[in-house]
């Protein structure tokens, strides 16, 4: 019997022996009963500790955290065939799409890459992933992997791509690697996908909106060239707000 398994039989078990309601929820009694339950089977010998060695082969000058979110492991959760492990540290190689696992108890010099047709979700640094197939082929940018996703409505949620262009640089006969940020940002608008790469991308889903959008634009430019990813959100939860206040 795989652990996954052996993880719901015992929970199931435990909370009849407890006289306790069934998981419903992803409470703090939650998490601390599935930490409690991996820690008790031994984390070493979980299902998810199965995968093939991370490398990283690329050379980079200074402080280029190069591929990655951010360049060290970060306590985070994922659902892993299925299953949810909690406070398990993790790292997301953004240039090649990869989710990283460090096991427990081990160097952070070793990861596991986990195998995407495996991993339904994960969270990082207070950040939210989803993995999405590719369904449509009128859209090539929106391929199969990883999405971070924001839920601005039932209706409307924001898919943010992360991406890292590699360039090679010649330094002192070395050969080195830069990574460069080039995210693409996609709109889920009742259940269909639209790619947006411009403001006027947003003003043709939105048309009665346009006002709204160009002053967002222009009262919101230091962020828009400081952080991009924070000025989408931002911008697709003024303009969900600004719909909803215009349609009473």
């Amino acid at each position: 019997m795989k652990n996954y398994q052996k993880k719901i039989v015992f929970l199931i078990l435990f909370e009849l022996f407890l006289n306790i309601h069934p998981i419903q929820s992803q409470t703090s009694n939650d998490i601390n009963t599935y930490n409690w339950f991996d820690t008790t089977v031994g984390r070493s010998n979980l299902d998810i500790n199965n995968g093939i060695p991370h490398t990283n082969s690329f050379r980079t000058l200074g402080n280029d955290i190069h591929l990655y979110l951010v360049n060290k492991y970060e306590l985070g959760k994922v659902v892993y065939e299925d299953q949810a492990y909690y406070d398990v540290k993790l790292k997301y190689d953004i240039y090649r799409d990869i989710l990283v696992l460090n096991p427990d108890g081990g160097s952070d010099n070793i990861g596991i890459n986990l195998a995407q047709n495996k991993v339904s979700s994960f969270s990082i640094q207070d950040k939210n992933f989803i993995k999405r197939e590719r369904k449509n082929e009128d859209i090539p940018e929106f391929t199969t992997g990883y999405f971070e996703e924001t839920k601005i409505s039932p209706d409307l949620v924001l898919y943010i791509k992360h991406h890292k262009d590699m360039q090679k640089t010649i330094n002192e006969s070395s050969l080195y690697y830069t990574f460069k940020e080039n995210n693409s940002f996609f709109i889920d608008l009742k259940g269909k996908i639209y790619p947006i790469k411009s403001k006027s991308d947003l003003i043709k889903l939105f048309p009665e909106q346009k006002k709204q959008i160009n002053g967002f634009y222009l009262l919101n430019r230091e962020l828009r060239k400081s952080d991009l990813n924070q000025f989408m959100k931002n911008l697709m939860k003024y303009t969900f707000n600004s719909l909803s206040i215009s349609s009473k």
